[in-house]
C-alpha cells in the first residue's frame, strides 16, 4: 500500500537522508572553497590572518588558563586558614550586608573598612581605632574624650587578625589567630555599648589555647592617657560567680571642641591588673571588662568641679549593679534590643553601576545613625510615662517627611566614614536634614523614630493631616525598592513595594502587616475608588500626572480618601512610559550595552576595524595597484 504507515516512514527517512546529504556536501564545498581561497592569498596575507586568528586565541584563552594556573598557585597559609574557620560564623550575616569584615590591619586597608564602631546614643568606642571614647555632645557622639576603654590584646609571632562588625545585633568583634603544630590559639575580643544600660561599654575577652603548651597573652590597658586634672580612685567589688572584681574610677573635665564650655565627667572600669595573661594548655580563659560612663551636659569650668562626686557615685552604682547580671544575659539584653530596632527596614535591588549606592553601604549608614541615638523606649531608667509619651510620637507621626526628593540621591547622606569624627559628621547631617523636613518630633522619639523618618526620607513618603502619600517621581523608580513595616496607627504596618516588571515598566504593591481597622489605597489623582488594604500584595500601576503628584494614597478615612481627588488638580493623567533599555542595564550589568559582556562589544569592535582594514587593502589593491599614477609611487603595498 503506497498510502500506508510504513511507505510514510520510508519515504520520511529518505527525505531526511537527502537534506543532510546535500547539507554535508554544502559544508564540505564551503571548506574546499575556503582553503582554496586561503591557498590563493600571497604569502603576507596568510601570515596576517595567522597573526590575527592567534591573538584572538590568546586574547580569549590565556586570562583563563592564566586564572587557573594563578588559583593553583596561591597557597593559604595555615594561620589564615585558622582565621577564616573563626569568621565562618559570620558568612550569612555577610551575604546579607548585616555584618562587615576587614582583614588583616595593613596599610593598604581603609579607615572605613578596619572601623568595627559602637555607640548607643550616650557613648561610643571603636575596633580597628586609634581614638578613644566619644560622648554626646548636641546632635551626635562628636566629642572625644582622652580615655581608651578597649583593651588590647597581643600575640607573639605571626598571627593574623580581623574585625567583624554585626550592624544588625550592634556588636563588633576583634579575632587574632596564631597557627601553632598543636592548633589554632585564638584570641577573640567582643565590644558592644549596651542598648538599654546607656552607661555601659562592655568587652568580652576570650582566649582558646587548644595546644599541650602554655601560652602568654600581652593585654595592654591604657585608660586615661594625656588627660589634665584627672582624678583617680580604686575599688573593688563581687561579680555574678561571687568572685572579687578590682576597678578604678577617672572623673574629671573635658574641653568641649571649638567651646569655652567643659563637661564634667566620671568613667569607671574593671582593671585587668596584670599585662602578661598566662593560658593554660588545652584551656580557654575569659575576661568580662566593664565600663560605666556619667557625664553632664556643657556648662562653665566653674560649674562643673560641683557636679564630679555625684557622677562618681553613679558611675560606681552602674558598674557594681552591672557586675551581678550574668555576662550572657546582659549580651542577650543589648541584641534584643538591636534586633527590635531593626523591626521595620528598606531594601534596594542591587547595582552594578559605578558608584551606585547599595545595601552594604545602607545599612551601614543606619546602624551609625542609630548607634548615636538613644532609645528611650528600652531603657531601662524609663518611666512608664516617658514610654507611653514616646510610643505616641512613633504611632502617630505629624507631617513627615517634607523632602521633596528621595535621600537616596543625597551623596552626603551616605559618606563611608573611616573615622569617628566622620560618622559624627553624617549623622549630624541627618539629623539636620530630618529635622528641617518637618521630622523634629520623630527625632526626639529616640532610634524607632528617627528609623521610620529615614525610611520615610528614601521614599519619599510623607505623612498628611489624614494619609500617608509617596511622592517619587515616575523616572526615579528604575531599581527594585521595598519599604517594611512603616508605623502607621496603634496596631497597623504598612509594606510599600516597587518593582521593575520585564516591560521596564514600574509596578507599585502595597499591603498591611497588621492592622486594627481598615485601610485604603489610590494611585496617583486618585480618580478610581480607593482600594482597601489587606495582608495581601494589592498592585498599583504607577502614573504620570501634570502637573507631577504623588503616585500613592494610604489612609484609614475612606470618606478622606474619596474627597481627594477633587483636592488633587491635575489637567492629564498617563501610565508612565518605561525606563529606557540603557538606564536598566546600566544598573543591572554595569554598562549601557544590556546583558553582553563589555569584552563582547570590544571584540566585535576590533572585528569590524580588522575587517575595514582589509577592505581597505583589497580595494587598494585591485583599483589603484593597476593604474600608473599609483605604480610610480617607490612603494607598493
Amino acid at each position: 500500500m503506497r498510502n500506508g504507515p510504513v511507505y510514510f516512514c520510508k519515504q520520511l527517512a529518505y527525505h531526511i537522508y537527502v537534506r543532510f546529504s546535500k547539507r554535508e556536501m554544502g559544508l564540505q564545498t564551503a571548506v574546499q572553497s575556503a582553503l582554496v581561497a586561503f591557498n590563493s592569498l600571497g604569502r603576507s596575507r596568510k601570515l596576517l590572518m595567522v597573526i590575527v586568528l592567534i591573538l584572538g586565541l590568546i586574547y580569549y584563552l590565556v586570562p583563563y588558563f592564566f586564572h587557573l594556573d594563578r588559583r593553583k598557585a596561591i597557597q593559604v597559609d595555615s594561620a589564615t586558614e585558622c582565621l577564616n574557620q573563626n569568621l565562618a560564623q559570620f558568612q550569612s550575616r555577610l551575604d546579607h550586608f548585616d555584618a562587615f569584615v576587614s582583614g588583616d590591619f595593613e596599610e593598604t586597608i581603609s579607615g572605613a573598612q578596619r572601623l568595627a564602631y559602637v555607640g548607643n546614643g550616650k557613648i561610643a568606642a571603636a575596633l580597628g581605632s586609634d581614638n578613644g571614647l566619644y560622648i554626646r555632645l548636641y546632635r551626635a557622639l562628636s566629642q572625644p574624650v582622652k580615655f581608651w576603654p578597649i583593651v588590647q590584646t597581643h600575640l607573639e609571632g605571626h598571627f593574623k587578625a580581623s574585625t567583624v562588625l554585626d550592624v544588625r545585633a550592634g556588636l563588633a568583634y576583634k579575632t587574632q589567630v596564631l597557627s601553632t603544630i598543636g592548633g589554632c590559639v585564638s584570641v577573640g575580643s567582643q565590644v558592644y555599648a549596651h542598648r538599654s544600660r546607656p552607661s555601659l561599654l562592655v568587652q568580652d575577652i576570650r582566649v582558646q589555647n587548644p595546644t599541650s603548651t602554655p601560652i602568654s597573652i600581652e593585654f595592654d590597658q591604657v585608660g586615661a592617657s594625656g588627660w589634665d586634672g584627672v582624678k583617680i580612685e580604686s575599688g573593688s567589688s563581687k561579680n555574678s560567680a561571687g568572685q572579687s572584681v578590682s576597678f578604678q574610677i577617672y572623673s574629671g573635665t573635658v574641653e568641649v571642641t571649638k567651646s569655652e564650655l567643659v563637661v564634667a565627667i566620671a568613667i569607671a572600669t574593671v582593671s585587668v591588673g596584670k599585662n602578661m595573661v598566662k593560658v593554660d594548655a588545652q584551656s580557654t580563659s575569659r575576661f568580662h571588662i566593664l565600663t560605666a560612663v556619667q557625664y553632664t551636659h556643657p556648662l562653665s569650668a566653674k560649674e562643673a568641679p560641683r557636679y564630679l562626686a555625684d557622677l562618681v557615685l553613679q558611675v560606681k552604682g552602674d558598674l557594681e549593679k552591672s557586675l551581678q547580671i550574668n555576662e550572657k544575659l546582659l549580651r542577650q539584653e543589648h541584641t534584643k534590643v538591636w534586633g527590635m530596632l531593626w523591626f521595620s527596614g528598606f531594601s534596594i535591588s542591587h547595582s552594578k553601576a559605578s558608584g551606585a549606592l547599595n545595601g552594604d553601604r545602607i545599612n551601614k549608614t543606619f546602624y551609625h545613625v542609630l548607634s548615636n541615638a538613644p532609645a528611650p523606649l528600652h531603657d531601662v531608667a524609663t518611666t512608664a510615662q516617658q514610654r507611653v509619651e514616646v510610643q505616641k510620637v512613633l504611632y502617630f507621626p505629624d507631617r513627615c517627611y517634607g523632602g521633596g526628593h528621595s535621600s537616596l540621591v543625597a551623596d552626603t547622606l551616605w559618606i563611608d566614614p573611616e573615622d569617628e569624627s566622620q560618622v559624627a559628621r553624617v549623622v549630624t547631617t541627618w539629623m539636620i536634614t530630618l529635622e528641617k523636613q518637618g521630622c523634629m518630633s520623630m527625632v526626639q522619639a529616640g532610634a524607632e523614630g528617627i528609623l521610620q523618618a529615614m525610611i520615610l526620607s528614601l521614599g519619599p513618603l510623607q505623612f498628611k493631616d489624614h494619609h500617608l502619600e509617596m511622592a517619587s517621581k515616575p523616572s526615579d523608580l528604575h531599581r527594585d525598592l521595598h519599604f517594611r513595616r512603616i508605623n502607621y496607627g496603634n496596631n497597623t504596618h504598612v509594606n510599600i513595594s516597587v518593582m521593575v516588571g520585564e516591560d521596564n515598566k514600574a509596578i507599585l504593591f502595597a499591603a498591611l502587616d497588621r492592622n486594627d481597622k481598615p485601610y485604603y489605597a489610590c494611585d496617583a489623582g486618585c480618580l478610581d475608588p480607593p482600594v482597601p488594604l489587606s495582608n495581601a500584595l494589592h498592585q498599583f500601576p504607577v502614573k504620570l500626572t501634570d502637573p507631577l503628584t504623588s503616585i500613592l494614597y494610604i489612609t484609614s478615612d475612606k470618606q478622606h480618601m474619596e474627597e481627594l481627588k477633587h483636592a488633587i488638580h491635575v489637567r492629564e493623567i498617563n501610565l508612565a512610559p518605561p525606563h529606557e533599555h540603557h538606564v536598566l542595564a546600566l544598573h543591572k550589568h554595569g554598562h549601557h550595552f544590556g546583558g553582553l559582556p563589555t569584552i563582547f562589544w570590544v571584540s566585535i569592535a576590533f572585528l569590524i576595524v580588522v575587517f575595514h582594514l582589509f577592505l581597505f587593502k583589497l580595494i587598494y589593491n585591485e583599483y589603484c595597484q593597476g593604474q600608473e599614477r599609483f605604480t610610480r609611487s617607490r612603494y607598493n603595498l
